[in-house]
């Protein structure tokens, strides 16, 4: 969207304000109608941000006359008057008025409101209507497939599910499964699950990950290889999102896990065997290296009402021995408990499966869908696979990291990345740590850590250390062997400055590389997850969802109630917030490097 600013900003807001679709002209308020006129439609401004009102009748009759499509929003203490209301409405201009945010620039809070106001339109309200079908197929057996699939069955619909890789119950090769089954067994729900990262501050080394490995706190872990277009592409998108958008996209996603996590609450309630039987832990000790980043953190987890406890070091030394030796060598500077969970995921998996299956849900197990078959008109019809095109009335589709050819009919394609992670198991005996953690090591090459209670293998008590970040693209040979070496060290530095005694158990028995694995999670440009809705033949549907990052697990249940909503014809806050098209459509489709500049009579 191509947007101005005709006042001026002072250099804080320049700098987390201006960007490649801002026009900056401070000028123009004091030049009158037709320097106005010349700015606006000489380069194709969509958008006005105004703390006042400096537009005139001969402005608006021009708009009127070249059916221009214009957004004014009025950032004001005041609404605007019945005057501007009537000259806008006469002219066809969108008249946007709205109040200044508390601790935020009035044109930030301008541009919150028209990005809002874009993102809303994405979907016209008359377009919701039910599917005639209450049959369902679902591509891809990872976790929120599965529990979306628990989700419909709920609301009567049958379900069909179909993945690529073997039957988890059956104990393959963990190289054979995807992110749910193949990575550490453990998940992990917290108020701040999925954040965005995106730059979100002003720096001199604004994004810096991909051209620093991971070796230097950046994100390459595929070396010297030569990434293709798509990946290019990704990257770039990655990097053109604005500090302000992207605490946006962050509020949004925090948003979405707030309502997840009162369902995981309901669902928690409901069926205790299944959390029971998934080693459920409940609440989360954040832990943090770094005094400044322990105290920045702890008030970020009072703003989102996530906090149920400070914790002193000596407190934590009580309630976690395993943390007593990390405490006592200065690794720690402080906790806080927070809202939370955790369960061993693979048994949760298994055991979701067994539910489904006892309800009638049909799996069909080792079968790659390589596309989408559609009619005429656009509309799915057919799945497309080595063995067989297979029919289908709903469609619900969960591709992990590599997609390959089956979104390239939708507007999810080449939007979903792959960024590693490495897993370390440590056995540890029950007691030693209480509750699931969380670990910011600020600057180390593996900076953020979930440590969650869980079992190994053999079913022996255990924590799994999870942590690190390698973009893997869309190719999966995209991991360079040292570069993942590195990251692997990195997960060991942490268990041996946190877990001391533990960590020289394994070096002495020789364990310590065993449990050394990796899994890559699909994840977005935008940190946003993706939620399309497509018309399939005979007024079904055809829905995509993925791209979670960390957050799969976390906002599942609000995915799940997304998808019977979209089914059912209802509206849903994901809808918007998770449109693939949605900051193509405010910011990078029609960015200022791009605009027609011409020159108006």
């Amino acid at each position: 969207m191509r947007i101005a600013i005709f006042e001026t900003l002072n250099d804080h807001t320049a700098a987390i304000v201006l960007d490649g679709n801002i026009l900056y002209r401070p000028d123009i308020a004091r030049k009158g109608a037709r320097e106005l006129s010349q700015a606006v439609f000489g380069n194709a401004i969509e958008a006005i941000i105004a703390t006042e009102w400096f537009f005139n009748e001969a402005f608006f009759n021009e708009c009127k006359a070249r059916d221009w499509p214009l957004t004014i929003v009025l950032v004001n203490k005041r609404q605007p008057s019945n005057a501007h209301v009537a000259m806008a409405m006469k002219a066809g201009v969108k008249l946007i008025g709205t109040a200044e945010e508390e601790g935020v620039s009035c044109f930030v809070s301008g541009l919150r409101v028209l990005e809002r106001s874009v993102k809303q339109d994405l979907i016209p309200h008359e377009t919701y209507s039910p599917s005639k079908s209450k049959s369902v197929t679902l591509i891809g057996s990872g976790l929120v497939n599965l529990i979306t699939a628990y989700a419909l069955m709920n609301k009567g619909f049958s379900v069909k599910l179909i993945d690529a890789s073997p039957d988890p119950r059956s104990q393959p090769s963990w190289e054979e499964l995807g992110c749910s089954s193949g990575g550490g067994n453990a998940r992990m729900f917290t108020l701040s699950e999925m954040d965005n990262y995106n730059c979100r501050t002003v720096h001199a080394d604004m994004n810096c990950l991909f051209s620093k490995d991971i070796s230097e706190q950046g994100w390459n872990i595929f070396g010297s290889k030569e990434l293709n277009a798509q990946e290019l592409n990704w990257i770039d998108e990655f990097q053109s999102v604005p500090v302000w958008l992207a605490d946006q996209f962050n509020e949004d996603i925090f948003s979405l896990n707030a309502e997840s996590w009162k369902y995981w609450q309901t669902w928690i309630d409901a069926d205790p065997d299944l959390f029971a039987g998934s080693l459920y832990k409940n609440e989360i000790l954040r832990v943090y290296a770094d005094q400044g980043n322990y105290e920045a953190a702890v008030a970020r987890q009072n703003g989102i009402d996530a906090t149920k406890k400070i914790a002193t070091n000596a407190e934590i030394a009580k309630e976690q021995p395993a943390l007593k030796d990390a405490i006592d060598a200065g690794q720690i500077a402080g906790g806080v408990y927070v809202h939370g969970f955790t369960v061993g995921i693979h048994a949760f998996i298994d055991g979701l499966i067994g539910r489904l299956e006892t309800k009638g849900a049909v799996f069909q197990w080792d079968t790659p869908i390589k596309g989408m078959r559609h009619n005429g008109i656009g509309q799915v019809t057919h799945l497309v696979s080595d063995v067989a095109d297979y029919t289908v009335d709903n469609l619900v589709v969960s591709p992990g990291c590599y997609a390959g050819e089956l979104l390239s009919t939708t507007a999810c394609k080449g939007k979903i990345g792959g960024v590693l992670g490495a897993w370390l198991t440590l056995p540890c005996p029950e007691g030693e740590l209480n509750n699931s953690l969380k670990l910011a090591r600020k600057g180390h090459i593996v900076e953020d850590a979930n440590i969650t209670i869980s079992k190994d293998e053999t079913g022996n008590s255990a924590i799994i250390i999870g942590s690190g970040y390698g973009f893997t693209g869309f190719d999966p040979s995209n991991i360079d062997a040292e570069l993942l070496g590195k990251m692997y060290d990195g997960v060991i530095d942490t268990a041996e400055k946190y877990f001391p005694s533990l960590y020289q158990k394994m070096v002495e028995n020789g364990t310590l590389r065993d449990s050394l694995k990796y899994c890559v999670r699909p994840w977005t440009a935008t940190s946003l997850g993706l939620f399309e809705t497509l018309e399939n033949n005979n007024g079904n549907k055809c829905i995509v969802t993925g791209g979670h990052n960390t957050g799969g697990f976390a906002q599942a249940p609000s995915i799940a109630i997304a998808v019977c909503s979209a089914l059912e014809g209802s509206p849903h806050q994901m809808h918007y917030d998770y449109h693939p098209e949605r900051f193509t459509q405010f910011q990078m489709e029609t960015s200022y490097r791009n605009f027609d500049v011409r020159t108006v009579a």
